[in-house]
């Protein structure tokens, strides 16, 4: 009996010590394993860069293979830890169908998220305006795509709306065109006006000498003709551009001698001891 009770205690004391080292060897695999897979995903970002591979495509390209060295970092342990990942895998299979109901959206971010790899209708460092927000790139994610907003304000977009929405890239072209209009008295010589708006435009550095600049009457309104200023600028100007031309087209005007017209007022001037009596 007592050699009984010895032998099973030694059988579950060994199974103990087994289990015990087996889990010790995951834990250590998962620690080193995922130090190993951010250290080699970092020096392929290195040599991606290196070879000239665009932002978007690199940066993306870096998360698979973090995830995805991850994910084996995961098999392994699991397996060094005694538990048979068939039957893990089996498992994961049955719950996958209920599983991929719930994530609909975030597949089609996924699905999105490559496809804009592929098809480049942006990159890192673009300025896109969608239908709700617009921004510069700062990296396309596998489910999402960040950009920085006017204001300096973070903005995240699910991928799947924004690659299957309306959007503007101010900057797949080399040059932005400003519009704006501005406003002159009737009496105002348009034709001495419009050399001096185009010099000053033109030596200004944040406007493209060697674009056209343009200065046309665009209608005539009952108490002012509005002109039509045109010029190019660097997409990255997109937000200040307009407020400089503004600026310098007021600046111009005003130092040789044009006037920017007032809108007429109606003012009604009602007497308040107006009041109707009846005599008796």
């Amino acid at each position: 009996m007592r050699d009984l009770f010895s032998n099973f205690n030694s059988k579950y004391f060994d199974k103990f010590i087994d289990l015990s080292i087996g889990f010790l060897e995951a834990i250590a695999i998962f620690v080193i394993g995922f130090w190993l897979s951010r250290i080699i995903s970092k020096y392929a970002n290195f040599g991606m860069l290196k070879r000239g591979i665009e932002d978007s495509v690199r940066l993306f390209l870096k998360d698979i293979i973090q995830i995805t060295l991850n994910i084996l970092v995961i098999v392994v342990a699991i397996n060094t830890a005694g538990v048979k990942v068939t039957s893990i895998l089996a498992l994961i299979g049955g719950a996958a169908v209920g599983v991929g109901l719930g994530l609909q959206g975030s597949f089609s971010n996924l699905a999105s998220g490559v496809m804009i790899i592929l098809t480049n209708p942006f990159r890192v460092g673009d300025l896109i305006k969608s239908d709700e927000f617009e921004g510069i790139v700062e990296k396309i994610n596998l489910l999402n795509t960040t950009i920085r907003g006017q204001r300096n304000e973070l903005i995240v977009l699910p991928n799947s709306p924004l690659f299957n929405t309306n959007l503007q890239n101010f900057s797949a072209k080399d040059a932005y065109r400003i519009d704006i209009t501005v406003g002159v008295e009737y009496r105002s010589d348009v034709h001495r006006l419009r050399p001096l708006l185009k010099t000053a435009i033109s030596e200004n550095k944040m406007f493209l000498d060697y674009r056209p600049i343009v200065i046309e009457i665009e209608e005539f309104t009952q108490d002012r003709i509005n002109l039509t200023v045109r010029a190019f600028s660097k997409p990255r100007n997109y937000w200040d551009a307009p407020l400089i031309l503004r600026g310098i087209c007021k600046d111009v005007m005003e130092a040789n001698g044009f006037k920017i017209p007032v809108a007429p007022r109606e003012i009604k001037i009602i007497n308040s001891n107006d009041e109707r009596t009846e005599g008796n």
